[in-house]
């Protein structure tokens, strides 16, 4: 049977960093599955993980894609540790996650800091996501970094989260 994901990521439509870093990272590490369609959605902000035309989108998708559908919500982690209003939006949209039975996928610090080592300047970030797709960085990340369970700086549990679609090369 064929499954279609929905990518729920931050950036937004114009500059689609964090789908760049996402998509080099399914081309490194799985197999080309032809049952397997990806598309993102551009939330925007984090914030917008609720908003309703947000959902109406997700829903839309899934109503028109005849198989399987499951939405994955990749979020950055940021100063979760520090700040409380950011520690709250977090544990809200993964308690939302939750509730709609979606997958949950974190950046700590964020998705520039997983992939390239660093926070980067908001100016810099489209720039830098191109950069990373073109020189092909995505062979220069550890693959442990991207298979934590636990929040700590430059790791995500992506491949964890993936493992469950596709099959590893």
């Amino acid at each position: 049977m064929s499954r279609q994901l929905l990518l729920c990521v931050e950036t937004n439509n114009r500059a689609r960093t964090d789908y760049k870093y996402i998509d080099a990272t399914i081309k490194r590490f799985y197999q080309d599955e032809k049952k397997i369609i990806y598309r993102p959605i551009f939330l925007g902000s984090k914030t917008k993980y609720n908003a309703k035309d947000k959902v109406r989108e997700i829903q839309s998708h899934i109503k028109r894609y005849p198989g399987e559908t499951t939405v994955i919500y990749f979020v950055d982690v940021d100063d979760y540790d520090v700040s409380p209003s950011t520690k709250r939006l977090y544990d809200d949209i993964y308690q939302y996650c939750i509730t709609n039975d979606y997958e949950f996928v974190f950046f700590t610090i964020d998705v520039e800091d997983v992939f390239l080592g660093n926070k980067v300047n908001d100016d810099d970030k489209v720039k830098k996501a191109d950069e990373f797709t073109r020189k092909k960085l995505i062979e220069k990340v550890p693959e442990k970094n991207l298979r934590s369970n636990e929040r700590k700086r430059h790791c995500s549990n992506i491949l964890n989260v993936l493992d469950q679609f596709w099959n590893k090369k």
